[in-house]
């Protein structure tokens, strides 16, 4: 449901202000190739299988081009604008699109992606093919094709190695021609078919492509070949679940089924290959940057796995009657590196003159400042500081009308600081009850603790 409103909205101002004849997000009838009998009532809601990202725009996404990517270094514009970042940027562009023009003879015309492909090429030296003309554009985009294409910032990433950038760019041209990718640049930028390489290159280097990779290469820990497959295995297509409506309940037609992109399920009703690799992928999935941006997982998602390295909220849908399953389900996103450590981190120390890895100088500086007397669990695992100084990791707890999930939610909050003391003690539910029941105070409770926390060293007496 979460996918379908997000589709929705974006649907309703993808249309707005458009003639009827224009609003064209999903297919006309006499459009569709194949659909299911099983389905009829759908048949006017397949969306356009448009690919956009063709005919060397797709190229121009990913090729990694070696010379554009030596015009930019990171390093040296933290802090700045994108607007400074581009001026700077522009000139040494500048001086190489007047070296093509001289040496091969060219002039300015109106141009063509393939036009823009070509001169890439040149600017490495492949003269296999020349391009008609200089594209009057050429200076702003080859501008943010060396700050922000995927071909080249991943040429960055992999240090010079444009196999394994040109394969992971790849994914980002599957991406970007998703329709619901291509919806919302559109309602960004309100472009055209013909401009929509341009839009994308804008919106990478709005959201600061290069600074994205580089995040997630720190946190995954991998390089090189390793590090481009396990970037690869993020990039899902779009999945559907089957769903009831009236009409299927009561046997007329088969169950509809719901598209999945920006919110997925995370659940097996069958332990089989298939099925254990699917849930695999969209672990992967949302243990990356990208889509899909909701997770609903049932208690398989409970325990065992990591979903921390871009998501810090958690809303329970329902709330357990044992603490120990509300701290193993916030366990999830409560862990090594997680984005509230990273983002607490960047928050203090990101303003440092960096050498070489942004991620790693930060962290070793914060070692340094954070521990104090703490243990070695700051600052991958946990920060001092107040509610202000620190992200949190967020709990939202729906409190629906008429239901029980006050009550339960408070019973959780009053136990939380009990049910350590039943650890490994028979019928622990009967013993809360029963500590309960007398209620303590914090300080005839804190005198049975055996301090075993990990997060700060010994200091005083046993």
């Amino acid at each position: 449901m979460l996918s379908y409103e997000s589709e929705k909205r974006v649907c309703q101002k993808y249309n707005k202000n458009k003639p009827k004849k224009l609003k064209r997000y999903f297919s006309e009838e006499n459009d569709i190739d194949e659909f299911s009998e099983d389905y009829p009532e759908v048949k006017q809601n397949r969306r356009k299988k448009t690919v956009r990202l063709k005919k060397s725009a797709d190229d121009i996404i990913e090729y990694p081009c070696a010379k554009l990517a030596s015009f930019y270094d990171p390093l040296e514009h933290i802090g700045n604008s994108l607007d400074d970042i581009k001026n700077t940027v522009s000139k040494p562009v500048c001086n190489e699109i007047e070296r093509i023009k001289e040496e091969y003879g060219l002039s300015y015309g109106l141009g063509s992606a393939k036009d823009y492909y070509c001169i890439m090429r040149l600017m490495d030296g492949n003269t296999e093919e020349k391009p008609a003309c200089i594209p009057y554009s050429a200076e702003s985009l080859f501008t943010l094709v060396a700050i922000a294409s995927p071909g080249v910032c991943a040429y960055r990433l992999f240090e010079g190695n444009s196999g394994l950038a040109g394969d992971l760019a790849k994914c980002f041209v599957s991406l970007f021609n998703k329709p619901e990718a291509m919806s919302v640049l559109d309602v960004l930028y309100k472009g055209n078919n013909n401009s929509y390489y341009k839009e994308v290159l804008r919106y990478c280097a709005e959201g600061n492509l290069q600074a994205v990779l580089d995040e997630w290469a720190f946190v995954l820990g991998e390089t090189g070949e390793e590090l481009c497959k396990t970037m690869k295995k993020a990039f899902i297509q779009t999945t559907r679940v089957q769903v009831d409506t009236y009409r299927s309940f009561i046997g007329e037609i088969a169950k509809p089924r719901i598209r999945n992109h920006f919110a997925v399920g995370y659940f097996n009703a069958k332990l089989d290959d298939k099925n254990v690799q699917r849930t695999e992928n969209i672990r992967s999935a949302f243990n990356s940057p990208f889509r899909p941006f909701v997770l609903a997982t049932t208690s398989i998602g409970q325990e065992g796995l990591d979903f921390h390295l871009y998501c810090r909220k958690i809303c329970h849908w329902n709330l357990p009657s044992n603490p120990v399953d509300l701290e193993q389900r916030e366990g999830r996103i409560n862990r090594y590196l997680c984005l509230a450590i990273r983002q607490t981190i960047a928050s203090r120390y990101g303003s440092l003159n960096f050498n070489d890895n942004v991620w790693e100088e930060m962290f070793s500086v914060a070692s340094e400042k954070e521990k104090k007397i703490y243990s070695d669990l700051v600052p991958f695992w946990c920060l001092p500081g107040d509610k202000d100084t620190v992200v949190p990791i967020e709990r939202i707890v729906p409190m629906y009308p008429y239901s029980k999930d006050r009550l339960v939610y408070e019973r959780l909050e009053s136990v939380l600081e009990h049910y350590r003391l039943t650890l490994g003690q028979p019928r622990q539910e009967e013993l809360l009850e029963r500590i309960r029941a007398a209620d303590p105070n914090k300080e005839s409770t804190d005198s049975l603790y055996l301090n075993l926390s990990p997060w700060k060293a010994p200091t005083g007496d046993k």
